[in-house]
């Protein structure tokens, strides 16, 4: 093997997510008291579980560990036994008001064991495994548990073992808020092998009326079940070294009619076959395995990688394709009145959480953020005609799955259309997936309707009025988020309306529009040139990034860019200094990164952030929501990392040169999946994978001194490339080596 091939061996090797236990005993959430924020409306700081559909916080102490469960489809339908026209004439006469639809807790599953009254707490949520594990420990006795939420499946499982003295357990399962029994619309029941309650989120006896089941069963021991009125218990008493598995299925009748049986049979399949448990954490094992392999970061942060893959454990616990999409608290959701309704908050919230997911190589999870988009869509074209004579789409701020809509606030804002469509385009130029493309075209093409009618051509220019940038400053004309948004709609549309042969005829108005859109609006702060939020209103604000979202994520401003505009991102990123945002805190590290300011202080403040607002939960919480905040780090350090917008690829593009870091299969606009290191100041080598084929365009890493293409393991056709640019033409599935120059022979 001469010199050439070990180094491309090493490489390979290099390239591949390897996953080892030690490196992720650093990046588990520690809990040595119970968690305060539970239950309750907003975020909470208490150990997670979840599988996409299912969410599982668990609060109290060692004596009275509680399981709150939520579900992504138990949402109030207001809309019941309306017909279509009496729905569309109650939501246009509830202009500024909230409709009644909400996401609510299914319930909680209560462990009960008294012998731990005041004992020492310890929780560790391991989010390799995806497992939270309980240590308690009293003068009268000591109990482990262990509790996961299977990956791909409604079963919440916790194995309870006695390891000194005495336990006296009882299994509490509880249908609605805790602490109340005023639930209505619900039964309960306790059986010989198990105990269960039936409940619907909306009273009523309509076909359309969501229901959820939850049965519980336990594995071992010598459990009685017994009804206690407003409760259901199974009570089993333990001695040292014995122990016992509680099974928990949720299943609602979205799709299942027969919702309450399955949720029996789920229970009895896995308390009374006794490979069944085994088997079922095995799968879920390997699921988080597999999503873990998706993609890493090196960089030498400890801080930095616990948050970056603590905010991916958010995320991959709360979404999954096939099931509604999570809301502002997941899908952990401990009460009936969570804030804000729970709801997908349009004008920033719903979109943030799934920004890390493209470059991160976690696509599958991001494929139905489409979906309520669409429900919506006849909505909106609704609202756009009552409401302001346009076509297109006009969209409140609080939506809900399955077309709800939460309230008909719209504070003024025309972007919460445009602001959704960001991820829609995020997913197509990191995919490449014309499927994917030809499904949400119709939302794009609409989005677009909306401003052609909407702006209004004035003194040769295209300009917007009365369209807030920000909840209620009545603002008159021009924001500077509309306006990017505009810009990034137009480009797009006119690239895949040719790519998918569709609205030929709209070419002429798109380019007309983008030509003359009026620009950015600029201010002097402190003797430089910044972004002003609005040509006439809000001028700055210092409570939120919006004066960067048209660099990030609309990703209208790159290292690309003409200078002057360069120049103005740049000294806006850096007079706004906001490192800590209230309400918008994933846009401003990744505007910053874009446009390639000061990497070490990046570093340094999202440490400190890390520091400062994270929980124990591994979530980062700012105040203005809540899982928005997990894509904050891994969007900085991805943008840090690697770069792709407008097709060019830049390696560590805002990364310390003198700082050793490197990545693993992180995802490129084109459908390029890339690895690559940094050391020594110089970059080591990359790793180039193309999922569709087509052309890579990259800044060369070594400049004019060159770089070495190799591909199927030798020295290919392209030998070496010099130039700051090169261009490289790859086959779908094709794998390319980039190496310094050198004498490879």
């Amino acid at each position: 093997m001469d010199k050439l091939e070990r180094m491309l061996e090493r490489i390979g090797r290099e390239a591949e997510v390897t996953i080892r236990e030690k490196d992720w005993e650093a990046r588990t959430g520690i809990f040595t008291r119970p968690p305060e924020r539970i239950p309750t409306p907003k975020w909470t700081d208490a150990p997670l579980l979840g599988n996409g559909d299912m969410g599982v916080a668990i609060g109290g102490g060692a004596e009275e560990q509680t399981f709150y469960i939520g579900k992504s489809d138990f949402w109030v339908l207001p809309w019941l036994g309306e017909t279509k026209k009496q729905r569309e004439e109650r939501l246009l006469a509830d202009n500024g008001r909230r409709t009644g639809a909400r996401i609510i807790t299914v319930g909680q599953v209560a462990l009960l064991m008294p012998e731990l009254e005041g004992a020492e707490y310890r929780q560790e949520q391991d989010i390799l495994h995806a497992e939270v594990r309980g240590s308690f420990s009293s003068d009268r006795t000591e109990a482990a548990l262990c509790s996961w939420t299977a990956a791909e499946a409604n079963l919440l499982v916790t194995e309870v073992e006695c390891l000194r003295g005495e336990l006296n357990l009882t299994v509490r399962l509880h249908a609605g808020e805790k602490d109340t029994d005023e639930v209505f619309s619900y039964d309960n029941g306790a059986e010989p092998e198990l105990m269960w309650f039936r409940y619907a989120s909306t009273p009523g006896n309509l076909p359309q009326t969501r229901r959820v089941a939850a049965a519980v069963g336990l594995a071992g021991g010598e459990p009685v079940y017994r009804w206690r009125f407003q409760n259901v218990e199974a009570a089993v008493r333990l001695h040292a070294g014995e122990r016992v598995t509680v099974v928990t299925a949720v299943v609602s009748s979205r799709g299942i009619p027969d919702y309450d049986d399955e949720a029996r049979r789920l229970v009895l399949a896995h308390t009374t076959q006794k490979r069944a448990l085994a088997e079922l954490k095995e799968s879920h094992r390997r699921w988080w395995r597999d999503y873990w392999a998706a993609s890493a970061v090196r960089i030498g942060d400890p801080v930095l990688e616990k948050f970056y893959y603590g905010s991916y454990y958010i995320l991959g616990s709360c979404m999954r394709g096939g099931k509604n999409q999570p809301g502002l608290f997941g899908h952990w959701i401990t009460t009936d009145r969570p804030g804000w309704t729970g709801s997908y908050t349009m004008n920033y919230n719903y979109e943030a959480p799934y920004w890390g997911l493209y470059a991160g190589n976690r696509i599958a999870l991001a494929e139905d953020y489409c979906q309520p988009l669409l429900d919506f869509l006849p909505w909106g074209k609704i609202f756009a005609r009552e409401k302001l004579g346009c076509r297109g789409i006009y969209m409140p701020v609080e939506l809900g799955p399955e077309g709800l809509i939460c309230s008909m606030f719209f504070h003024g804002q025309k972007s919460n259309a445009s602001f959704a469509a960001v991820n829609l385009l995020m997913h197509i130029r990191y995919t490449r997936d014309l499927d994917y493309a030809r499904k949400v075209y119709p939302y794009l093409s609409e989005a677009a309707a909306f401003w052609e009618d909407y702006l209004v051509h004035e003194d040769g220019r295209y300009v917007i009025y009365n369209d807030d940038i920000h909840e209620r400053s009545m603002d008159k004309k021009n924001p500077i988020l509309s306006l990017g948004f505009v810009r990034m709609l137009l480009e797009a549309l006119l690239e895949l309306s040719v790519e998918l042969d569709m609205d030929k005829e709209k070419r002429g108005t798109w380019k007309r529009i983008l030509e003359n859109l009026i620009p950015y609006p600029v201010m002097e702060c402190n003797g430089r040139r910044v972004f002003r939020l609005t040509e006439e209103g809000m001028d700055w604000n210092d409570r939120n990034s919006l004066a960067v979202q048209h660099v990030y994520p609309a990703g209208m401003i790159g290292l690309d860019s003409e200078p002057e505009l360069l120049a103005t991102a740049w000294d806006t990123i850096d007079e706004m200094q906001r490192w800590s945002d209230f309400n918008a805190f994933p846009t401003y590290y990744a505007a910053a990164a874009r446009v390639g300011y000061k990497p070490e202080v990046l570093l340094e403040r999202l440490r400190l952030e890390c520091e400062a607002s994270g929980l124990p939960n591994l979530s980062l919480h700012h105040g203005g929501g809540g899982i928005e905040d997990a894509s904050a780090v891994p969007v900085a350090l991805q943008e840090m990392l690697l770069q792709s917008r407008g097709g060019v690829v830049r390696l560590f593009p805002a990364w310390p040169k003198d700082r050793p870091a490197s990545f693993c299969r992180l995802r490129a606009e084109g459908a390029f999946i890339i690895s690559a290191s940094l050391a020594g100041g110089e970059v080591e080598y990359a790793v180039i994978d193309s999922e569709q084929g087509g052309t890579l365009t990259m800044v060369n890493p070594w400049g004019n001194a060159g770089a070495v293409v190799c591909r199927c393991g030798r020295m290919a056709r392209d030998g070496e490339v010099a130039g700051e640019r090169m261009t490289l033409a790859m086959e779908k599935g094709e794998r390319l080596f980039l190496l310094p120059p050198g004498d490879w022979e």
